[in-house]
């Protein structure tokens, strides 16, 4: 399956961090306390949060606006290179004095991850670019939240020409109330719609609650390793089956789901195939380790 995605336009506001890899190797245990010691082999440092969502994007050949903040430091200045270099636009976003980036450092040994230190500082920020923004200048609008602050402020009205798709953390769905289209995974679900889903019946019912309570159009619901369901207004119901991966990382793969899905929603119309397609994607991503982009030409590699 072959697509054009250079022609498409992305608006992507969200919460910008970093993740830092530690990649070592352990032949000994600390005589301080029960932990490997670890020597350090590989360390490097890639966008996360939204920042993986804009990676994402520009694998895929798609132009993209970046509106968020980061602090003035090191791991800012880093972020904002790194999306630099792989021709993405941050001039949105905001470098905030004070402010510590969103910083996650994985340590992993004989390649397993043994331990994550997150560095954040969570803000109620204003967007001071958010007002001088012309949503016009877009094909779409996506919505990262990690619930660092970026996305706090009900600031946010849905432009009727526009699709607008979410991919979600707060536990009150209402905060993304007319938005299109909104990508849970089962936990946020569950804490949205206040149901213990057990099965696929049940995560029907919580999803057509969410969209009628919220007039949204379609819920996207991220079932993991059991695929994912599809459930719109007027009563549109479809489950798409996984892919199988053998020991799955699932470190970013809803950011690659939201990047895929939008963009090829964005070029088809489709919302049917859009879906199995980022399905497609998700099983590209959790096949790797760590924070991951998938390219196109992985995508026309798979079984759609």
């Amino acid at each position: 399956m072959n697509f054009d995605f250079s022609n498409v336009k992305v608006l992507l506001i969200g919460d910008f961090m970093i993740d830092h890899y530690i990649m070592g190797k352990s032949t000994r245990m600390s005589p301080e306390a029960p932990v490997p010691v670890i020597i350090p082999e590989i360390e490097y440092s890639i966008p996360g949060g939204a920042g993986n969502v804009a990676m994402n994007l520009a694998s895929l050949g798609a132009n993209i606006t970046c509106l968020g903040f980061v602090g003035n430091d090191i791991w800012g200045e880093k972020l904002i290179s790194i999306l630099n270099r792989n021709k993405i636009d941050t001039k949105k976003i905001e470098v905030i004095d004070g402010h510590t980036t969103t910083l996650k450092k994985r340590i992993f040994s004989n390649n397993k991850q043994i331990s994550r230190i997150d560095y954040e500082k969570i803000i109620d920020w204003e967007g001071s670019d958010i007002n001088k923004t012309s949503y016009n200048d877009y094909d779409i609008i996506i919505l990262s939240d990690y619930n660092k602050g970026a996305l706090n402020r009900s600031w946010f009205k849905n432009p009727s020409s526009l699709k607008v798709i979410v991919d979600p953390k707060k536990e009150d769905f209402s905060h993304y109330k007319d938005a299109n289209i909104i990508t849970p995974n089962l936990s946020e679900l569950e804490k949205a719609s206040k149901i213990k889903i057990t099965n696929d019946q049940i995560l029907v019912r919580a999803c057509k609650n969410l969209i009628k309570s919220n007039n949204l159009d379609y819920i996207l619901a991220k079932k993991g390793a059991r695929g994912m369901t599809l459930v719109g207004q007027d009563n549109f119901i479809k489950h798409i089956k996984p892919h199988k991966v053998k020991k799955p990382d699932v470190t970013g793969a809803g950011d690659t789901v939201i990047s895929v899905f939008s963009l090829a929603f964005t070029v088809t119309k489709n919302i049917e195939l859009s879906a199995k397609i980022a399905n497609a994607a998700a099983a590209i991503s959790v096949s790797k380790v760590g924070t991951s982009t998938v390219s196109l030409k992985e995508l026309f590699l798979m079984r759609i």
